[in-house]
């Protein structure tokens, strides 16, 4: 049960931190690069992210929900905190499927030629949303620390 913990913290925590690198600091730097550097460099991230990220949120949330499932039955008491961490990962992972994929798709299909006008709204939308994603994911892995 430890090393499942160990490994449940890890994981999460390298998401969390992950997630809060690109809102402070990897898509800040990018907003301050020129248009010509930034699209294709944006893009690019875009679907890096979008191939890796939903298997990490889908690990994270199995091996929450294997801590629920293990310490529920050694103890007969429903462990509240990781199960309300659990829960805060399956919405956050419905948040980022409804409202940050759709646009991360588009942004990650932009070329130089194919891009919108207005492309930096897009962006600028993702950011956003993004940041409230990783307030999300932090109590998350919060709950799941405590």
């Amino acid at each position: 049960m430890e090393y499942l913990n160990v490994v449940a913290i890890i994981v999460a925590g390298l998401m969390v931190g992950s997630e809060l690198a690109i809102a402070a600091f990897v898509h800040p730097t990018l907003d301050r690069l020129p248009d010509n550097v930034h699209l294709p460099a944006a893009s690019a991230l875009a679907r890096v992210q979008g191939r890796v990220m939903p298997f990490w949120y889908i690990l994270v949330f199995m091996l929450t929900l294997a801590e629920v499932y293990i310490r529920w039955h050694q103890s007969g008491r429903l462990p509240i905190w990781i199960l309300t961490s659990a829960i805060l990962w399956a919405l956050a992972s419905l948040y980022t499927i409804t409202a940050l994929v759709p646009i991360n798709n588009r942004i990650a299909s932009w070329e130089k030629v194919t891009s919108p006008a207005d492309w930096k709204t897009f962006r600028s939308r993702w950011d956003l949303l993004h940041r409230w994603r990783v307030v999300l994911l932090t109590i998350a892995f919060a709950f799941l620390i405590v």
